[in-house]
């Protein structure tokens, strides 16, 4: 009997299973039954389908997509931190409330003939996309003329560009927006959240009632102060357009979150956020380090605290800043030095080559002039010849290869030798590679096998020693998948550095 399939299917009840009276009713009873039958039929093979999609792909439904904002962010691989402030012109790394006076805003009669496009073009060589200048460090000093607005205990915020004479018609921020996009770099901001000496403030909180301001400060209240970054985030970001990244050091405070959701929801909805997880879908998480050389998983996804996780519901990819110069010096020093090209190849592949984008640090110095112009350079060279962005150089490479029983192949024209393999996963569906294992044969016998986790949006696998007349490359990717994989790029090379 079909019986059981009136649950499924209740149509059946009226259509199917009856008794016949007579002839006449017989035959009509007879097309509406192979009109269900067919009916029937059809519904299960779709939840036939649907079962076997299930079996196949049993995880996918969960896997994190990223938005069309979070891949173009990734596939600039290279940004520029640029530190430049008040703290420059008083040869310190940064404000702190203990200091016995703020820096005064006449220091900065050292910058009048700042060239922001010497600083464009240098970041040009080195292979830079994107860029975050320190419009408000953690003295407070603006290099925008920003004007307060309405706010209790704070008439007017003085600390700022226009502050000094020399400057008093002039936007810094607009100057260095326009260089930056005339040498195809995308400008964007690093705003200090948490500290502003000027006010009092570090850690996030106002200084108590009563406490007593050093030469060139202002005391005010907790609730003022987030007045205060609400209107100067809101202001950046209604004043200068499409920017890629804000960068939040110290991330966001709890008390001030909401306003930020409301902020880039409302006027910035694509830019990416540093250390922005819960304000906006488009953020980017820190490393725990600032040398260069992360310690921590690099998913690009991350639980609900923000820590990289393979099964993370958040799409939260990493972001490694460091400096080069010597002595974690961020602001110009000229004492420390840079540092070599062999350590700053070690730092992109741990970086670039590690599924994170590399923040490297730019110090201009008083005048505004960036120094180093050799090193930066250096690495840009090296990059380009290694890793080129057409893949020209490569000594075997294929786009998007189809995968075989979840193995993708390269197959060499000619043996050859080389050193490294570079793999990038297409993420458009999501972070779907777990584990993969990428296999060097010659003559038809594998030689070795070098073993991973993620692949992300690129992974470099330095290879344990130069593999001699290769002619094939397999990447097997296992069944421990969170979703149906795809690569965008199998390439080989050799570079020996």
């Amino acid at each position: 009997s079909s019986n059981f399939l009136l649950p499924l299917f209740p149509s059946l009840s009226s259509t199917s299973f009856y008794t016949i009276q007579s002839r006449e009713e017989s035959a009509i009873k007879f097309v509406i039954w192979v009109r269900a039958s067919r009916m029937v039929a059809l519904r299960a093979g779709v939840c036939l389908a649907v079962m076997v999609m299930a079996f196949l792909q049993p995880c996918c439904e969960s896997v994190v997509i990223p938005n069309a904002a979070m891949l173009e962010w990734s596939s600039y691989e290279m940004g520029a931190m640029i530190s430049w402030n008040i703290d420059t012109m008083a040869g310190i790394q940064g404000c702190n409330v203990k200091m016995a006076a703020l820096p005064e805003p006449k220091l900065f009669d050292s910058a009048a003939s700042v060239d922001f496009e010497q600083w464009a073009k240098i970041m040009q060589a080195t292979g830079i996309k994107y860029s975050v200048l320190t419009v408000k460090h953690g003295c407070g000093f603006t290099l925008w003329p920003y004007k307060t607005k309405n706010l209790r205990s704070l008439p007017t915020y003085n600390y700022t560009i226009q502050a000094n004479a020399k400057f008093a018609n002039r936007d810094l921020v607009a100057e260095y927006m326009a260089a930056m996009k005339k040498y195809g770099i995308k400008p964007g901001f690093y705003y200090s959240l948490g500290s502003n000496v000027y006010l009092g403030v570090a850690g996030g909180k106002a200084s108590p009632a009563g406490t007593a301001p050093i030469p060139g400060q202002v005391i005010i209240d907790q609730e003022t102060y987030y007045e205060v970054v609400y209107q100067q985030v809101t202001e950046l970001l209604s004043t200068y357009q499409d920017i890629p990244e804000m960068w939040f050091d110290g991330g966001v405070p709890g008390d001030i979150r909401d306003r930020m959701i409301q902020a880039f929801a409302t006027l910035a909805p694509n830019t990416v956020v540093f250390q922005g997880f819960g304000v906006t879908k488009n953020s980017v998480r820190w490393v725990g380090t600032e040398t260069g050389h992360p310690k921590q998983d690099m998913w690009s996804t991350a639980d609900g605290a923000g820590d990289p996780n393979v099964n993370g519901l958040d799409w939260f990819p990493a972001e490694c800043d460091t400096p080069l110069q010597n002595g974690d010096s961020w602001f110009f020093n000229k004492d420390v030095g840079a540092r070599s090209l062999t350590e700053m190849q070690s730092v992109y592949h741990d970086t670039v080559g590690n599924n994170c984008n590399l923040m490297l640090n730019y110090a201009p110095d008083p005048e505004g002039t960036v120094h180093y112009e050799q090193e930066y350079r250096e690495l840009g060279d090296w990059v380009s010849i290694c890793y080129p962005a057409n893949h020209s150089r490569y000594i075997a490479h294929v786009a998007h290869p189809p995968v075989n029983s979840s193995k993708f192949e390269l197959r060499f024209a000619k043996p050859s030798n080389i050193d490294r393999v570079i793999l990038m996963e297409d993420q458009t569906g999501g972070e779907c590679v777990v584990e993969h294992n990428v296999t060097v044969f010659q003559a038809g016998a594998d030689v070795f096998t070098v073993s991973g986790k993620w692949i992300g949006h690129k992974r470099i696998v330095l290879l344990p020693n130069v593999a001699e007349l290769v002619d094939r490359i397999v990447v097997s990717v296992g069944a421990r998948q969170l979703c149906t994989p795809r690569l965008s790029l199998i390439a080989a090379a050799m570079c020996l550095f």
